[in-house]
């Protein structure tokens, strides 16, 4: 075996390619070859104003002129919006991924339209929980209906959460606490402020809890007990 040489795979598949007389007339006459049906369209999910943007660098050469024709573009999503706004008896009994089983999005026009005939999959861009408040848009996505905005789809009962992850917990689609809350509750009973610090950072570590802020402000007069006399005691 030499080292250091590179094998031609192209060359190679090439050269050993067969093709029989049937796929060559297949082939000449340029009929498909293969046919996938459903089609499948993969749908763009970001925070607003954080849209993905592509150009031609030869076309538009200043980047001024590319961000003013972004923000005069609707994506996917935002375009989603104003389907659900212009055609609420169509389109409000219809989740994001479910959208283009009926309606067809249009690339030139950047819009989507109702659909005629067929049908397609819609399948949204995965998002990891480390992705913060996109993760959470995606997992509104999949449970609002109807929105015509971002704000609308932080809006529970009328009132507008500040974060998505605010707006996952008011819909029930995250977890609750109450088992970090049990465990600090028994824990403050009997253990030491810097030990309660201790189990309240192995918590936000390990244990990822729906909602960090409320723990911290029922706790913290129990976490920080002792935080007087170590101030006192080191003369700070």
């Amino acid at each position: 075996m030499q080292f250091g040489t590179c094998e031609d795979e192209v060359k190679l598949y090439l050269d050993a390619r067969y093709i029989c007389s049937c796929e060559g007339c297949w082939r000449l006459y340029e009929f498909n070859m293969h046919e996938e049906s459903p089609s499948v369209m993969r749908l763009q999910v970001h925070l607003e104003g954080e849209d993905l943007i592509t150009w031609n660098e030869d076309e538009a050469p200043d980047a001024q002129d590319v961000m003013d024709q972004a923000t005069s573009r609707d994506s996917k999503l935002t375009a989603y919006f104003k389907a659900n706004e212009n055609h609420p008896d169509q389109a409000n009994d219809l989740l994001y991924q479910d959208f283009p089983s009926k309606f067809v999005w249009k690339p030139k026009e950047r819009k989507w339209t109702l659909r005629k005939k067929d049908f397609a999959i819609g399948r949204m861009y995965y998002a990891s929980p480390r992705a913060g408040e996109r993760f959470y848009l995606r997992l509104l996505l999949t449970a609002v209906k109807g929105a015509i905005s971002f704000e609308g789809l932080r809006t529970v009962n009328g009132h507008v959460c500040a974060t998505y992850r605010e707006a996952c917990i008011m819909h029930g689609l995250l977890e609750d606490d109450s088992e970090w809350k049990v465990c600090l509750q028994e824990a403050g009973d009997m253990a030491s402020g810097r030990q309660l610090r201790s189990l309240f950072v192995i918590i936000l570590r390990d244990c990822s809890p729906s909602d960090p802020l409320a723990l911290w402000l029922q706790f913290r007069d129990k976490i920080c007990d002792d935080l007087r006399y170590a101030l006192q005691h080191h003369n700070l």
